[in-house]
């Protein structure tokens, strides 16, 4: 027979006795959670006589500064002083006509699309399929053009805003 059973019951019965009073005594403690706060002062109210009471230290407070200098009537400098680039005046003008070439490019792409829809609606003629594979070719270069066209108006809007930057104008001249 073996001391080993008798030793484990001893200890789990050591553990238990030591663990239990402080399991009583944290019972009878309430958590800080649970525990009422105290009550809080209630928040102040300012009223039209506290206004009329401080209205003397406005002036304090920069409510009747005066400007040290008056803003200038005249409109601001198309050319910041210093820059070494082209003027407002310039870029604005320059923006206006690649707006125009965008505009001619945009034109060619909707009558390409248009023609697109068209010769892929032609598909039946009398209820038979066209037999002749020209008309796929037609659409898929007509794609191709639109493609282009599509890529050009891009790379011109790129080379505006790119020109731009690189002289230093300011990005509201450019709409």
């Amino acid at each position: 027979m073996t001391l080993r059973p008798t030793f484990r019951a001893l200890a789990l019965g050591l553990s238990l006795a030591s663990v239990v009073p402080s399991v009583r005594a944290t019972a009878d403690q309430t958590p800080a959670d649970e525990r009422e706060a105290p009550p809080r002062p209630k928040a102040r109210v300012y009223t039209n006589e506290d206004l009329d009471r401080v209205h003397p230290f406005a002036a304090q407070t920069g409510g009747s500064s005066v400007a040290a200098v008056e803003a200038d009537a005249k409109p601001a400098r198309a050319v910041p002083p210093g820059h070494k680039g082209k003027g407002e005046e310039h870029w604005r003008g320059e923006a206006a006509r690649v707006r125009e070439k965008l505009r001619a490019l945009e034109e060619r792409a909707a009558e390409l699309r248009s023609r697109i829809a068209e010769r892929s609606s032609q598909s039946e003629v009398f209820g038979r399929r066209r037999s002749s594979g020209s008309s796929k070719a037609s659409v898929t270069s007509l794609q191709a053009s639109l493609a282009a066209v599509e890529h050009r108006m891009r790379l011109t809007q790129e080379d505006l805003e790119e020109r731009a930057r690189r002289d230093g104008a300011l990005p509201g001249w450019l709409r």
